[in-house]
Order: structure tokens, then C-alpha cells, then sequence
């Protein structure tokens, strides 16, 4: 596939000026194309970079098309690395204010887009809530979903299992040395807050929340002319499960403090790593604003308040652990969503791995650096201290032939447990039917003008067409949209032209290759730049080395292939076809072959791995039919490649 560019070493003046510096692109923004490859945007990927920001579309589970920005190196790091795909880049030179102005546009419609998804999933919650309170007594709120992974207390779990918040009884525990020390700092958390609130400030607290939460009642969706209003945002409403979820959280926080309850063992982890004297001081600090911090927590006006709470004792135990033990000790900030990497994955990929170990390793050193430097820990700072702590500890783990984590850590901890309903919103059969026969409506109405807007479409509705869509959006504030539908499509070509020196119809710019010669004919591209894949990088590095002949033998199979480890999540190939054109359709046949191969196998093993043979030869067979025809777009992926090793190349 060739565009007339100059070879990438050509270019590399092109790769400085392009992504390298936000100041030289004030006036300027880059047109981006990814070549086609298996798996998301088969066919190829279309973005657009406003300096540091990505914003492309992608295809969501829901059937809908959804906006989405990114930040350059990790959007560069997803399609170059991770999925192997070169992008060839156009510069398109304008005005600050045309830059201003697209940039802008594309901003604001991804936060009312962003705003619109959220409040999906608060409908979602919301029914599943009331499926609950109508029908306590049943295993699942509603077909398919079970409530408990639904509707869940971020913070909670720090503290407390599902078994350990029931109904108030006396507890009987044997306090272990731990366990005394933490129950001593939230007994000077308790006496603070006497002191600054009154002695029976938590009582009444817990109280005022046990009524809020009985007396809470569904949100009113009401459905109007229209949901969405010109600029496409929803109206801001605090769902029903989100104000009980906060209310019980809050609850919590008080069964806490009240209670004295330490954190639980699998909530935090000692690393072995000696405190210093500079560290413990600034620890000691640390632990001073966090006790300050929560005194005023506890008596917030904000309905998160609860969580909040809750991270900042646990963040005050881990940091009072570190002081007393000389060592530092954390809290598990993980999600319970991460992403794990089997200890055979682990064991696959070694080496990967160990960059990853060394990378955390030095994130680690470098945060630990920044707290001295900086004489004190801002939220921040501790933060991505936390982070850093959890990554590096984790893999470690893997070592050892343990499963591990390998993405998934948070700035915030938000360990959960499933919301309770021993107290619960005090509603009668009848109004819950009417709730839930209110947001069934909303939700109805709010989907009908979500496809209307985004409903996926191969050909007319897809990562392309809405690119130039918005783009035309973007000048419709500076015409007469009181016309018709021709006169107002005049007007918008003759603002694009104006503009950006032409415009670009999406009827028949619907394919990603297609759409980036147009934007060469109609844009003010003053430049164009192929940003090299992976492989194509480091095939470059093996040529300039190596006897290129022999390298590239060696280099253009998966058998015998020193920079490529057959990552199960690409469809079984031998060939690499993307930088042998006169080849292409020979090792496209093979290929085929393969596909066929790994098909007949799929339909024996079927009964022991779910068909994943199967569906792995299939697609091999249609990612390698295109060969044929000399059209690449399998390229193998890289799944466990370092970010800081393309970071620091890319600067």
C-alpha cells in the first residue's frame, strides 16, 4: 500500500515538528490514519490531534459510535506498539482561531457525549436498584444481572467484608499489635471530632443518615420534547442508586470511626523498603493533614463525603504503619476490574515482564525522589507514590508463579462491598412501579435519540464519517442555519474551504485509506509523515546491524522471528506480509493455509476450549484472503510492550 511518501528516515524531521511540540502546532492540527490490522478497526482508524489530544470514534458494545480523547503518546503507543500499525500523519496548517475553534468543538462534544453514556449507566443502576426493592427477597434484581455487581460501596471494602456489615451486634475482637495501633489512631480521630463537633456528633451523624436513607425516593426522569437539548447534554441529575450508594458509604464511615474497626489484612501490604529519616518526617506531615482532613470530611456537605472518609483513614493507617514500623506500608489501590496476567502469561513473556518490573522499579524511585524534593506530599504526590508502589509489588508477585495484576491500579483506592439492605428506602409496591414505568420511559426516549445520533454504521456512521461530520459542525455558529438543507450544505463547504482550503463530503469518504488521500486533495496539508510501527522500528535497528538479506529472512516468519512471540490474541499466521509487497500474495496463500489448518483443528477441540481454535482459524482464513490480492491488514500485536521505553524514544 503506497501513498508516494518519502521513507520514514526521510521523515523524521517531519516526526519532530509533528508530535513533539504542542508550541509549533498553535496554528496547526494533524490528520492521522492507521493502517488496517485484526482486531478493533480492521479496516483501518482515523483521529484527529489537536496538540497533545487525540479524538477519534470507536464502535461501542451498545451498537452506538462514541467519541473518544486520548493523549497523544498513549494513543500512539496503542496503535504503534501495542497493535503494531503504522500511521501516516498529514499536517494541516489553519487558523489560531479555525484551531481554536475545532479544538474546541471536538471538546465539547465529547464531555456532552461522555455526560450522555453516564447517565446510561445511571438509569441502568437505577432500575436495577428498584428491581431490588421491589423484589428483596429475589437472588437477582433483574434477568442476567446480579444486584451485588451492580450497586457497590467504594471504600467499604477496606474495612469491612459483606458478612462483616450486618445488622449493629455486639463484636468481640482480639485486637493483634496492628490492630491496637489502628484502633488508637482512630480513637484520636474520634476525640478530635468530639472536640470540634460535640461528643455525640457521631451518633447524630449516624442517625441523620439512617433517616436519609429511608426516606430517599427514586429521581424523576422526566421526558420532555426532547432529552437532549441543542448542545447535546443531558440534564445533570443524581440518580436514586447513586444518593443511597453515598448515603450507605457514609454510613460506613461512621460504623468506623465508631467502632475503632482496623483494615483489613488483604487492604495494604509492607514492602520491606526502609523509611528515612527525611521520608518519616515528611510521613509525619502527611499523617498531620490527613487527620485534619478528615475531621473536616466528617462534617462535608458533599455526597461523596463518606468515601472519601473512608480512603483518608485508610491512607492515615498505612502512613502511621510506615512511621511506626520503619518501612514503607500501602494501601491495595487496584480496582476490581484490572486486568490479571495468568503466571504461565507471566512465564511466556519473561523478559517483557522484567521491563516492566525495572520500569515500575524506577517510577518508584522517582516518586519517592519527588516527596523529598518537594519537602511534603500533596494528594497528588501521594497518589501516584501509592501507584507506583502497588505496580512495582504486584509484579513482583509474578516471580513467584503467581497470577498478577497487570494493569488496574487507581489514584483513589476503591475497594468495594456489595450495598447492604438491612436499612433501605421506605417505598411502597406502588411507587416503585411508578418509578420504574417513569425511567423506563426516559431511558426509552433518551436510546431513541442516542441512535438517531450514533447508531454505528459500516458505511455511513462510522470512525471516518463522523470526523468530518464534527467538522462541519464546527462552522454551523458562523452561518445562517435558518435555510435549507442545500443552501446550508453551500454554506458549510464554502466556511470549510475557507477555512481549511476545501471540504470533504463523507458520502464517499467512508474508508480510511480513501478519506486521507482526500484530505491530501482538499486540505492545507503542508506535510505529510509516516510514524513507524513497532516492528518497523526495531526491523530498521536490525537492518542497520545485520546482513539485511539474512535478516530479512529470518524476520518474516513467526517460526524463526527474533522480534515477534506469537501473542495469543492474534489468529494464527506464518507470514508477516506488511513490508513484502512482491511477496504478498505467496505468503498470503500460506497464510490461508494456516487459517484452514487451525479451523480443522478447531472443529476437534471445540468441546475443551470453546471454540477459541475455531474462531482463531476463521478469522485467520479472512485476515489472509486480503493477502491475495496483495492487501495487507494482519500485522501480529505486541500486548506487553513498555510505555516508558516508547515514552522515552518518542521524546
Amino acid at each position: 500500500m503506497r501513498f508516494g511518501f518519502k521513507p520514514f528516515f526521510i521523515n523524521a524531521v517531519f516526526i519532530v515538528l509533528f508530535t513533539g511540540s504542542t508550541a509549533v502546532s498553535s496554528a496547526s492540527f494533524d490528520y492521522l490514519y492507521v493502517e488496517a490490522s485484526e482486531g478493533n478497526s480492521s479496516g483501518g482508524h482515523s483521529a484527529l490531534q489537536f496538540g497533545d489530544e487525540v479524538y477519534h470514534y470507536q464502535h461501542h458494545d451498545s451498537g452506538l459510535i462514541r467519541l473518544l480523547r486520548q493523549d497523544k503518546q498513549p494513543f500512539h503507543f496503542l496503535y504503534r506498539f501495542l497493535q503494531n500499525r503504522r500511521i501516516h500523519l498529514s499536517h494541516i496548517e489553519v487558523s489560531e482561531e479555525t484551531f481554536n475553534k475545532l479544538r474546541e468543538h471536538f471538546k465539547m462534544q465529547f464531555l456532552a457525549q461522555d455526560q450522555q453514556f453516564r447517565q446510561l449507566n445511571q438509569i441502568h443502576r437505577d432500575r436495577v436498584l428498584l428491581h431490588r426493592l421491589l423484589q428483596p427477597d429475589a437472588h437477582e434484581a433483574l434477568p442476567d444481572t446480579d444486584s451485588s455487581s451492580v450497586l457497590r460501596l467504594n471504600g467499604a471494602g477496606l474495612f469491612y467484608d459483606e458478612k462483616q456489615l450486618e445488622p449493629p451486634k455486639k463484636i468481640v475482637r482480639k485486637l493483634n499489635g496492628a490492630e491496637a495501633r489502628a484502633s488508637q489512631m482512630v480513637e484520636t480521630l474520634r476525640e478530635l471530632i468530639a472536640q470540634t463537633y460535640g461528643q455525640d456528633f457521631l451518633l447524630y451523624r449516624r442517625e441523620q443518615i439512617i433517616h436519609d436513607i429511608k426516606i430517599q425516593t427514586p429521581v424523576h426522569w422526566p421526558v420532555g420534547q426532547e432529552i437532549l437539548s441543542k448542545d447535546n447534554f443531558p440534564a445533570a441529575i443524581n440518580s436514586f442508586a447513586d444518593s443511597v450508594e453515598d448515603d450507605w458509604t457514609a454510613l460506613v464511615a461512621i460504623k468506623v470511626l465508631m467502632e475503632k474497626q482496623p483494615l483489613r489484612p488483604d487492604a495494604f501490604f509492607m514492602t520491606g523498603f526502609a523509611v528515612s529519616q527525611e521520608e518519616r518526617q515528611i510521613l509525619e506531615k502527611l499523617r498531620d493533614q490527613l487527620v485534619i482532613s478528615t475531621v473536616k470530611s466528617v462534617n462535608s456537605g458533599r455526597p461523596d463525603w463518606g468515601y472519601a472518609v473512608l480512603v483518608n483513614i485508610a491512607r492515615l493507617l498505612a502512613v502511621d504503619f510506615s512511621i511506626q514500623l520503619g518501612q514503607w506500608v500501602f494501601i491495595d489501590d487496584f480496582a476490581v476490574d484490572s486486568e490479571w496476567v495468568s503466571a504461565d502469561q507471566f512465564a511466556r513473556y519473561a523478559e517483557q515482564m522484567q521491563t516492566h518490573i525495572n520500569d515500575a522499579l524506577a517510577d518508584l524511585a522517582l516518586a519517592r525522589k519527588t516527596l523529598l524534593d518537594n519537602d511534603g506530599l500533596t494528594e497528588t504526590g501521594y497518589s501516584r507514590l501509592e501507584m507506583s508502589a502497588n505496580r512495582y509489588f504486584e509484579l513482583l508477585k509474578g516471580r513467584q508463579h503467581k497470577a498478577v495484576r497487570y494493569r488496574g491500579e487507581s489514584a483513589l483506592p476503591t475497594r468495594s462491598i456489595a450495598l447492604p439492605d438491612w436499612i433501605a428506602p421506605e417505598l411502597t409496591q406502588q411507587q416503585l412501579k411508578t418509578a420504574l414505568a417513569e425511567l423506563g420511559a426516559y431511558e426509552n426516549r433518551l436510546h431513541d435519540e442516542l441512535k438517531a445520533r450514533y447508531r454505528y454504521n459500516l458505511i455511513t456512521r462510522n470512525c471516518v464519517t463522523e470526523l468530518f461530520r464534527m467538522i462541519d459542525r464546527a462552522w454551523l455558529q458562523q452561518i445562517n442555519v435558518n435555510v435549507g438543507q442545500s443552501k446550508l450544505a453551500e454554506q458549510v463547504t464554502a466556511e470549510s474551504t475557507k477555512r481549511l482550503g476545501g471540504n470533504i463530503s463523507v458520502t464517499y469518504n467512508f474508508i480510511p485509506f480513501v478519506s486521507f488521500q482526500s484530505v491530501q486533495e482538499h486540505y492545507k496539508v503542508t506535510g505529510n509523515a509516516v510514524l513507524n510501527s513497532y516492528r518497523g522500528q526495531k526491523l530498521e535497528e536490525l537492518y542497520a546491524r545485520n546482513n539485511a538479506l539474512m535478516t530479512a529472512m529470518r524476520e518474516s516468519n513467526t517460526l524463526t522471528s527474533t522480534l515477534y512471540t506469537y501473542n495469543p490474541n492474534d489468529a494464527f499466521f506464518i507470514f508477516f506480509t506488511d513490508d513484502n509487497l512482491a511477496l504478498r500474495p505467496l505468503f498470503g496463500l500460506f497464510n490461508t493455509v494456516a487459517g484452514m489448518g487451525q479451523t480443522a483443528v478447531g472443529l476437534f477441540s471445540w468441546p475443551f476450549d470453546s471454540g477459541k481454535n475455531l474462531e482463531s482459524g476463521a478469522t485467520g482464513i479472512l485476515m489472509s484472503l486480503p493477502e491475495l490480492f496483495f492487501f495487507n491488514m494482519r500485522k501480529g500485536s505486541y500486548k506487553y510492550l513498555s510505555y516508558h521505553q516508547f515514552a522515552q524514544q518518542e521524546k
